[in-house]
């Protein structure tokens, strides 16, 4: 049980990609991100059986402030992408969209941006080196309760979403989207800039 409430509390507080599922849901339907949705849990899953498998002294240590930089920048391009996306018109509501356009999001932005997220490590080490180890969960086993959070990692996401369309039908004017869009856009920045300061910047500064 323990294992389940640490994941949760991880997983379902705010964050880039709940942000970004928020944003889908002011949007689009929820059905219209179920990719992202995927990408997010398959994102999840692999760092679960790496770190899981090999150890966290194989991947963490010497990965995390190349995936910080890597995944700040991706963020960067995403808040860029949600400043700059319009309210949709009843025209376009139901055309199909490229992934950046009025709120998108496709497999692939879920995959690279939970991959590339170093706050990874919050939720896959703590859970692997000591949760794990502690119920003597390996092999098979390991496998399966990856795949479970993995799951629970994916309805993080879809459940913003689906908070962000009951938002929309409470606002239910389209001009307040573009405000709201810029606002997220504004907070994804500030989660950027602060991984790549505690992730990258600081662990340069102290090595010198």
């Amino acid at each position: 049980m323990n294992i389940v409430l640490f994941a949760l509390t991880v997983m379902y507080t705010p964050g880039p990609v709940n942000l970004l599922g928020l944003n889908a849901g002011l949007q689009r339907p929820v059905y219209r991100s179920l990719g992202f949705f995927g990408g997010v849990g398959l994102a999840i899953f692999l760092w679960f059986l790496v770190i899981g498998y090999a150890g966290q002294r194989l991947v963490v240590a010497a990965a995390l402030p190349y995936l910080a930089a890597l995944g700040s920048a991706y963020i960067l391009y995403l808040a860029y992408s949600l400043y700059r996306a319009a309210p949709p018109s009843p025209a376009s509501s139901t055309a199909e969209s490229t992934p950046v356009d009025h709120g998108r999001l496709r497999f692939r932005d879920g995959f690279l941006m939970q991959l590339l997220n170093p706050k990874n490590t919050l939720l896959v080490v703590p859970i692997t080196t000591i949760l794990f180890p502690g119920r003597g969960i390996a092999d098979t086993a390991l496998i399966l309760w990856s795949a479970g959070i993995a799951l629970g990692g994916a309805g993080a996401p879809a459940l913003y979403c689906a908070a962000g369309k009951g938002l929309a039908q409470w606002l239910g004017n389209a001009r307040y989207y573009r405000v709201l869009n810029r606002v997220m856009a504004a907070l994804l920045v500030l989660v950027a800039a602060t991984m790549l300061l505690e992730y990258t910047l600081m662990p340069i500064v102290e090595a010198h």
